[in-house]
């Protein structure tokens, strides 16, 4: 006994419903010369832009054309001056082999001292703490080392200030041979002469930053890291400060403009902030600033904001924009 017995249903009350027969699903044959993960990503479908380019094809063409070898072949260089010939496997075409200068001669390069004459030397360059030995030698062995002044030290026993020489020499000579200074101003070595006490003090740095340990480099990236997040929280303190500040119109509190009855005011009328004048603060930053030689950009810009704000408050500062706004003063 089932439910339909139980209800009094007779069992084949309803019509028996035909199943609907789905139409067959047309196959599609995969194409010859397409994998079959291809075919199922593309439907078949020919590709926007064609696969091959067709200068490829029209270059390798000519290629099978060619007939390449390696063979071993000399060679001599521009760059050495004792006509050195030497040996290497070059690629040759169709029993051609290549002509031209050595492909790495391009790259030797060297410095241009500048050289003088003996008439140059008793005019210009005489000098009792430098023989003209030592300075012929000096400069063949600036042009041999291409002014690798470590080398040359290591070279040659000369005197400790032989860079200072060698470039106030190349400076007089290119002062003594133009028409006119004008024409050698910008040249960099009377641009900018050579300063010894500098390069000590540049060199004394150097040494001292790749003294370093570990420990103190990470040091350093703690403070940067530590001196930005205060730049940051301060900027977020100040924000708010900024939009709470009242924003002063020119309507009165019965709608009557009021920008051309305000009278100017005078010193005391003015608040005592508004009548400081902030040069002495700004200066005490300023020299606090140079006492500490290394500091970071943000810092000293916060110091002269801080410093400019402690001397006139923020809103004397608005009331006197506009009193000059008022007064038709361009500010």
């Amino acid at each position: 006994m089932d439910a339909k017995d139980i209800l009094g249903i007779p069992k084949n009350a309803l019509p028996s419903q035909e199943k609907k027969s789905k139409p067959p699903k047309e196959t599609q044959r995969k194409p010859d010369g397409i994998s079959r993960e291809v075919y199922a990503l593309t439907g078949g479908l020919a590709p926007l832009m064609p696969a091959i380019d067709v200068n490829h094809l029209k270059r390798k063409a000519q290629l099978e054309n060619e007939k390449i070898t390696w063979q071993w072949l000399p060679f001599t260089s521009s760059a050495r001056k004792d006509d050195l010939q030497l040996y290497h496997w070059v690629r040759v075409v169709n029993g051609v082999p290549p002509t031209g200068d050595y492909s790495f001669a391009k790259y030797n390069k060297s410095v241009d001292v500048i050289k003088y004459t003996d008439e140059e030397y008793e005019k210009y360059l005489s000098d009792p703490a430098w023989t003209k030995e030592e300075t012929d030698q000096l400069f063949d062995m600036c042009e041999q080392f291409d002014l690798r002044f470590i080398v040359i030290a290591d070279s040659v026993t000369l005197s400790d200030a032989y860079i200072e020489f060698y470039f106030s020499v190349s400076r007089t000579l290119l002062i003594a041979r133009a028409p006119s200074l004008g024409d050698v101003a910008g040249h960099p070595l009377v641009k900018d002469p050579y300063n010894e006490s500098q390069e000590k003090e540049r060199k004394r740095a150097l040494a001292l930053v790749l003294s370093h340990t570990k420990h103190q480099e990470r040091r350093d990236v703690e403070v940067l890291a530590q001196a930005k997040r205060i730049t940051e929280a301060r900027k977020t303190i100040k924000a708010p400060k900024a939009s709470e500040l009242p924003v002063i119109s020119d309507i009165g509190p019965l709608g009557i403009d009021t920008a051309d009855n305000v009278s100017p005011p005078t010193n005391s009328q003015l608040p005592s902030s508004s009548v400081t004048n902030p040069v002495s603060e700004t200066a005490s930053v300023v020299a606090s600033l140079r006492m500490m030689r290394v500091y970071l950009r943000s810092y000293a810009l916060e110091q002269l904001v801080q410093a400019a704000s402690s001397s006139a408050g923020l809103r004397t500062i608005k009331r006197v924009e506009q009193t000059l706004h008022d007064l038709g003063v361009c500010f």
